[in-house]
């Protein structure tokens, strides 16, 4: 069985606020019995895409497992790339392959420079095709990108969800080593089906953003920055895929109960 940590939309800001949050996270991840194999955070990285929010997001995102980032479209490609990946700034699509045993996890940039909406680029498209390619025919797949490509009924999020899922939901139907797509975006925790796989869209670190059914009037974003901080814990186990979401208290520790 793989273990994977999903984080998301931790929108470092040059405050401490969310950078505590993560933290948090991250000591209870490193407090586990059982550690995770890697760590995925999965977009809006920083709140702005400035550089100073990068190197906050680098010190804060330290971790004795691997920690592997897709950018959101908070985020800056340039800057991400140069500050937490160590390459040289460009702004071509992040994708991204994580290989461990019996799991590829194919982290696909869905962000457009200076958009909030989400697109999948014709040259994305392509890298997945040969990564696919690519992956031997045993081993499981976990796709992975910001922008959630179903309607999740949220006022703020579906108008600037993912623009082009049809080429995407085909290819997660087709291909039966794919066992689920995850994404972030929504700042809250939902999941469905994409594709006949399921679809799992990880809450924020940062905040709560609430669905349609609690908009009072138009105009109006029900944002709360006062809940824990929350994550998912996905398990893959041969072709299965179960998605626990774990919040962590800001204050004190989780005790572990004998049996």
């Amino acid at each position: 069985m793989i273990v994977l940590a999903q984080l998301s939309d931790t929108h470092f800001d040059s405050h401490a606020h969310n950078t505590e949050r993560v933290e948090r996270v991250l000591a209870y991840l490193a407090d586990l019995p059982h550690r995770p194999d890697a760590i995925l955070v999965t977009g809006d990285i920083t709140d702005s895409g400035k550089v100073e929010q990068y190197e906050q997001a680098r010190a804060a995102l330290r971790a004795d497992v691997p920690v592997w980032i897709l950018p959101g479209n908070h985020d800056d490609r340039a800057n991400l790339r140069e500050v937490l990946l160590r390459q040289p700034p460009s702004d071509e699509p992040i994708n991204q392959a994580l290989r461990l045993d019996g799991l590829t996890v194919a982290l696909l940039d869905s962000t457009i420079p200076g958009e909030s909406g989400g697109e999948l680029s014709a040259d994305t498209y392509t890298w997945l095709t040969e990564l696919l390619r690519d992956t031997p025919a045993d081993t499981a797949v976990l796709l992975a990108l910001h922008h959630p490509p179903m309607p999740m009924y949220s006022t703020v999020v579906d108008p600037i969800r993912l623009a082009n899922p049809d080429r995407l939901e085909r290819i997660v139907a087709a291909d039966e080593r794919i066992v689920g797509v995850v994404t972030g975006h929504m700042h809250s925790m939902a999941t469905t089906l994409f594709g006949g796989r399921q679809l799992v869209v990880a809450p924020s670190v940062a905040s709560l953003i609430g669905g349609q059914w609690e908009v009072g009037g138009p105009g109006q974003v029900p944002i709360d920055y006062a809940p824990d901080p929350s994550l998912v814990l996905h398990a893959i186990d041969g072709h299965r895929l179960t998605s626990v979401v774990r919040i962590v208290p800001m204050g004190g520790r989780i005790a572990v109960q004998p049996r």
